[in-house]
């Protein structure tokens, strides 16, 4: 009779062993509920937060005397009349990026290794902390270097890195295989924004005397935001489907 025990402890240890991959992935994402409804609504708040931004400073645009978005950046709006226009919501999108990095890290556990979750995740964390950045070391003389490096570089720059690596990861996966390939679409079409931009800018280059630099910027960040709309999608359709599934079960 102990034999029988025995042996049945461990056919079901064996078991066990074999539904927990080598390589530290989990079949499932966490089943804790908070965890659920943290990456059900993060992703919700990644599909509506870029776009209240973008309709925010485009209607802040309108309402500066002489402002133009095609040859002015979006951190123009960042000074002067009614700068919290911009101020205000590019802080709370930052903040909403950050969250999702970490939301993304955990719904992904069933397809990536710990190790890659956690570096996919800052990955798409970082561009949050640039706008939050950007929000807070506006284009004043004071604080304008900080706005470049901090606002410039992980909001516009770093980006590019994200969607490559991210992309490169899930096209293993055949769930999120397409979501994988959109990502590395992103990743090029943010190159091909982040090249108009510089052309638009750099004094001597073809297009400087078009005076383009405001819509260059826009391009690469409606591109940017425009994949964590994606994504942020993604993970509250998902986390539906999740929740139906349990429901019924």
């Amino acid at each position: 009779m102990r034999q029988g025990t025995a042996n049945s402890v461990d056919v079901a240890s064996e078991g066990l062993a074999m539904q927990r991959p080598a390589d530290g992935r989990s079949q499932e994402p966490s089943g804790n509920r908070r965890w659920d409804q943290f990456i059900k609504w993060s992703g919700f708040s990644a599909v509506v937060f870029p776009v209240l931004t973008v309709l925010s400073f485009t209607v802040a645009g309108f309402l500066r005397p002489g402002y133009s978005p095609v040859s002015q950046t979006i951190s123009d709006l960042g000074v002067g009349p009614m700068a919290w226009l911009l101020n205000i919501p590019l802080g709370m999108l930052g903040l909403v990026l950050l969250a999702f990095g970490l939301a993304f890290s955990e719904a992904t556990r069933p397809v990536m290794s710990s190790r890659w979750r956690w570096i996919c995740g800052m990955l798409v964390g970082f561009p949050g902390l640039g706008l939050v950045g950007a929000s807070v070391f506006t284009e004043d003389p004071s604080t304008l270097l900080a706005h470049i490096v901090v606002g410039a570089l992980l909001g516009l720059y770093v980006p590019v890195v994200t969607f490559f690596v991210v992309g490169l990861r899930l096209v293993r996966s055949r769930e999120w295989r397409g979501y994988g390939i959109y990502s590395w679409v992103a990743g090029l079409a943010t190159v091909a924004a982040i090249a108009f931009m510089q052309l638009a800018f750099v004094p001597g280059s073809p297009l400087e005397g078009w005076r383009l630099g405001g819509l260059a910027e826009r391009v690469d960040l409606i591109v940017i935001l425009a994949w964590y709309v994606v994504m942020g999608w993604r993970l509250f359709s998902n986390s539906r489907l999740v929740q139906k599934e349990k429901n019924l079960a």
